[in-house]
């Protein structure tokens, strides 16, 4: 193929033209190299400046507020301990050690049938020094009372050991105050 002059000039002003452009583009492209890693070492610097002080404070504190909430969980679990042991246990112990010597004494028939002599003399005396009134039915009551006052002390005592006490969580903020919604 032949061309003419003016066409190869044409051409290889063109190609020179090219060169040019391609040598250019490297060195946009070298300068954006450049100015990346630029960039990228602003954002180490940026992150250990200021990210990293920011997450370490808050990592910090929320590990200051778990550690406060652990503390106060084991305190009212020793609470609850010390409670129960002293408390709820002997209260319990008592009763079923009560409760098994009736059983227990109750299977002897010499106890069983000593008590009954014990409890007929008893009201036989009572009867005796008491005579027939409605005083009878006052003692039935206050004694039936009493029963009913030492039931209901026991569950409050029992109620009050297992309860959650207020007084051992401690709140992290103080509660934000109340808007008025109207003013």
């Amino acid at each position: 193929m032949s061309l003419s002059r003016k066409r190869r000039k044409a051409l290889t002003r063109l190609k020179g033209t090219a060169e040019d452009l391609w040598v250019d583009q490297q060195d946009v492209l070298d300068r954006a190299n450049a100015i990346l890693r630029e960039a990228g070492r602003q954002a180490g610097y940026l992150a250990d400046e200021e990210v990293k002080p920011r997450v370490k404070t808050a990592v910090d504190s929320g590990a200051v507020a778990i550690s406060r909430k652990v503390a106060d969980v084991k305190v009212a679990g020793e609470t609850v301990k010390h409670r129960f042991a002293t408390d709820v246990l002997p209260a319990i112990a008592g009763t079923v050690g009560s409760a098994a010597a009736v059983l227990q004494s109750s299977k002897n028939p010499e106890f069983v049938q000593q008590a009954g002599k014990q409890v007929s003399k008893a009201s036989k005396s009572l009867q005796k020094a008491a005579p027939k009134s409605a005083g009878s039915k006052v003692g039935l009551v206050f004694a039936v009372s009493l029963g009913v006052v030492t039931a209901v002390g026991l569950g409050y005592a029992i109620w009050q050991t297992f309860r959650a006490d207020d007084e051992l969580w401690i709140a992290d903020e103080d509660p934000e105050p109340e808007t008025d919604p109207e003013g």
